[in-house]
């Protein structure tokens, strides 16, 4: 008999603030952590979802400080969050507690800054420890470090899905092996040049226009892309048996997943990205032994991307037909925009908020539907009522896709 999983601590580092509390209720306020900024080596003013610097800092160890990349003190500190929230302490069995953690660009800010060294000073200025900070796996070493550890310990690196990846990856180890709980997520920092100038080029991201104060609005007709964004989502997951005897809080019962991965480039209607997302979904339900009619509630993948919306409107329409309008939807890109590998672990943690708080998040900066999203029933306010099952959707813009399904316990 597999094992069932449990959520018991949660940790998210955004544009919002730094904590639980801190983004959940910012949040269902309205408010936005989207900001004009200036990067550096960009030529123009852009938006994007930026981390408070002197924030993130304070909460910083001090003997870490400047030795560690900008994506692992992310993950350093939503972990310290997440780990305190589900009162995992010494007299756990450190052996028995695993890390893996995701990020779609890993470390780029040192990268990016060690080049220009080398270029400016030469070599013998550059880091000795560029290779060991800039790897995916630097945030699941520097928090096995950090909080002694001992178990599996992976990073993962498959685009918007990464953090997502890693709570499938957690799920399926907690089931088949002698590991108790696993702190899982994602965290990303691509506030830089590089990511900025590559994103441009391609169209995918909103760059600035005097004309649009909502930079990030899902679902609107006046969308013009995504918004780029840092941060990091982590979560506890743990073996009911093991929540039980130490009398851990439950946030929510993970019930199964789907994932698949679309080839763009295929002409085939199989392996469209259509096609993809919907058999994510239908794999998610048919794991769960959820039948489609029963979900309460769709934390949509709504990255305000101007395809990539009403594609996932379709998604959703073609899986839940007749009931599609009767099934609450909503994006919190609108607040937090984008953040990559972190997105799919922060909207899992808002969703498990919803399941523990009774309240379904709003989609902000939505005022204007755009008629090609119009037949989901998507939330402008929050709707204060008690759901039992909730689908979070972590769709990347690339072809990576996936689906989790989240029970009441």
């Amino acid at each position: 008999m597999k094992k069932r999983v449990v959520v018991t601590g949660i940790g998210v580092v955004s544009p919002l603030g730094i904590g639980i509390r801190e983004n959940w209720e910012r949040y269902l306020s309205g408010t936005s952590g989207i900001k004009e900024i200036a990067p550096e080596g960009v030529d123009t003013k852009t938006y994007a979802g930026k981390v408070s610097d002197v924030e993130l800092e304070a909460c910083i160890p001090e003997a870490k400080k400047d030795k560690i990349d900008k994506f692992s003190r992310f993950a350093l500190v939503a972990t310290k969050i997440a780990l305190t929230d589900a009162k995992i302490g010494n007299e756990f069995d450190k052996e028995k507690i695993g890390v893996f953690m995701g990020s779609a660009f890993s470390g780029l800010n040192i990268i990016e800054e060690q080049i220009k060294m080398l270029y400016a000073d030469g070599p013998r200025r550059v880091h000795p420890l560029l290779m060991q900070k800039n790897l995916t796996n630097a945030p699941s070493g520097e928090i096995a470090i950090e909080f002694t550890l001992k178990g599996p310990n992976i990073g993962f690196s498959c685009g918007a899905c990464s953090g997502s990846y890693s709570i499938i990856h957690a799920f399926n180890t907690i089931q088949q092996h002698d590991i108790d709980a696993v702190v899982a997520g994602g965290t990303e920092a691509p506030l830089c040049q590089r990511v900025f100038e590559e994103l441009r080029h391609k169209g995918l991201f909103y760059s600035n226009d005097p004309g649009l104060t909502r930079a990030s609005c899902p679902f609107d007709i006046e969308r013009k892309g995504f918004v780029l964004s840092e941060g990091a989502g982590v979560i506890v997951l743990e073996t009911l048996s093991s929540a039980e005897k130490r009398g851990a809080e439950i946030y929510g019962e993970l019930a199964g997943f789907g994932a698949s991965y679309c080839n763009k480039s295929d002409a085939d209607q199989k392996n469209s990205p259509f096609y993809s997302k919907v058999f994510c979904i239908k794999q998610a339900l048919e794991s769960a032994a959820i039948d489609a009619s029963d979900v309460d509630y769709i934390n949509a993948s709504g990255i305000s991307g101007i395809r990539e919306d009403i594609e996932e409107s379709e998604v959703i329409k073609s899986v839940f037909s007749e009931n599609t309008y009767k099934i609450p939807v909503s994006s919190t890109k609108g607040s937090l925009g984008f953040s990559v590998g972190a997105s799919g672990p922060i909207d899992a943690i808002f969703s498990l908020l919803s399941l523990k708080n009774k309240v379904l998040p709003q989609t902000n900066n939505l005022e204007n539907i755009d008629p090609k999203c119009s037949s989901l029933f998507i939330l402008k306010k929050p709707d204060f009522k008690p759901v039992n099952i909730i689908l979070s959707n972590n769709f990347d813009y690339a072809g990576n896709n996936v689906s989790l399904l989240f029970k009441r316990f």
